[in-house]
C-alpha cells in the first residue's frame, strides 16, 4: 500500500477537527477554572496549538502524496466543480482560522472563543468534501455513504482520544460528552457495516466498474485486518468509556491507544485497493 501520506493526512486532519470539536464543547461547558474565564491560560492554549500542528502536518502529508508537490496550487483552480479543490480550500481555511484562534489566545483576548467554533464549522465542511472525493470515484468500496460515516466517526474518535490527553478532565460535562460521542461513533459505524456489506455484495454482480484495479478483491483480502480493527475499536471503546465513567486515567489512556490503533488499521484497509 503506497497511500501512507493519505492515511496520515486524513486521520491527522480529521483528528484536528475532532479536537476542535471538544475545545468548542469545553468552551460551552467549562468551569471557571478552565474555559469560562475571559483570559486564556497556558493550559487552554495548548489544545489550540495542537489543533494547528495536527492540521499542518496533515496538509504537509497530503502535499507529499502529489506526484509534483510544487503543482499543489493548481488543484485550487476548479472550486466550482471539483471536490478536491473544495477540500483543499476548506482544509486551508480550517487551519487559518485555528491559527488565528491560537494567536488570539496568545494575546490574551476573548476572540479565540469565537474563532474556534468557526474553525470547527470549516473543518466539518472540509471532512464532508473529503468524503465526497472518494464517494465520487470509480472505486466501488469507496462509493457508499459508509465512507462519510467512517470519516466523521474518525473525527469524533481521534479527536476524543487527543482531547482526553490535552484537555482538563476536571470538567465532568466534557467527559460525559466525550464518552457518549465515542460510544455513539463506534456503534453507528458498526451498524453501518450491514447495509454497506449488503450493497457491496450486490455491486459485485454488476459490470459497471471501470477502475483498472481490483477493489473488491482487495477488500476481501483485508478482511482479517478489518476484523482486528473493529475488534480493537470495540474493546477500546469499552475501556475508554470505563475510564471516563470511573475517572480512571489509566483505562482512559489504554482505551485511547486501542482506538487509535484501530483507526490506523481500518484506514489502511480503506486505502488498500491494489
Amino acid at each position: 500500500m503506497h497511500e501512507w501520506p493519505l492515511l496520515m493526512f486524513t486521520l491527522l486532519l480529521q483528528g484536528a477537527v475532532g479536537l476542535t470539536l471538544f475545545v468548542s464543547l469545553n468552551l460551552c461547558t467549562g468551569t471557571t477554572q478552565s474555559y469560562s474565564a475571559r483570559m486564556p491560560t497556558e493550559r487552554t492554549r495548548m489544545p489550540v496549538f495542537i489543533v494547528c500542528v495536527m492540521a499542518g502536518l496533515g496538509l504537509l502529508a497530503s502535499v507529499f502524496h502529489l506526484g509534483y508537490p510544487l503543482n499543489a496550487f493548481n488543484a485550487l483552480r476548479h472550486f466550482s466543480s471539483s471536490w478536491l479543490s473544495r477540500e483543499i480550500v476548506f482544509a486551508s481555511l480550517f487551519l487559518a482560522v485555528a491559527g488565528l484562534g491560537f494567536l488570539a489566545s496568545l494575546m490574551n483576548g476573548a476572540l479565540w472563543k469565537v474563532l474556534m467554533p468557526l474553525a470547527l464549522l470549516a473543518g466539518l465542511v472540509d471532512v464532508f468534501c473529503m468524503s465526497q472525493i472518494y464517494m465520487h470515484t470509480s472505486v466501488i468500496t469507496w462509493m457508499h455513504a459508509n465512507t462519510l460515516v467512517m470519516f466523521y466517526g474518525s473525527v469524533v474518535i481521534v479527536g476524543a482520544v487527543v482531547a482526553s490527553v490535552v484537555l482538563p478532565l476536571r470538567n465532568s460535562s466534557l467527559t460525559r460528552w466525550m464518552m457518549g460521542l465515542v460510544v455513539a461513533a463506534v456503534l453507528v459505524r458498526l451498524l453501518a457495516q450491514m447495509p454497506y456489506l449488503s450493497w457491496l455484495a450486490g455491486a459485485g454482480l454488476t459490470d459497471a466498474l471501470t477502475f483498472p484495479h481490483q477493489p473488491l478483491e482487495a477488500f476481501q483480502a483485508t478482511a482479517q485486518l478489518r476484523l482486528w480493527g473493529w475488534s480493537l475499536s470495540v474493546v477500546g471503546m469499552l475501556a475508554f468509556a470505563y475510564g471516563a465513567l470511573g475517572r480512571r486515567q489509566v483505562w482512559l489512556y489504554v482505551g485511547g491507544v486501542l482506538l487509535l490503533v484501530a483507526e490506523v488499521l481500518l484506514r489502511f484497509a480503506f486505502f488498500s485497493i491494489h
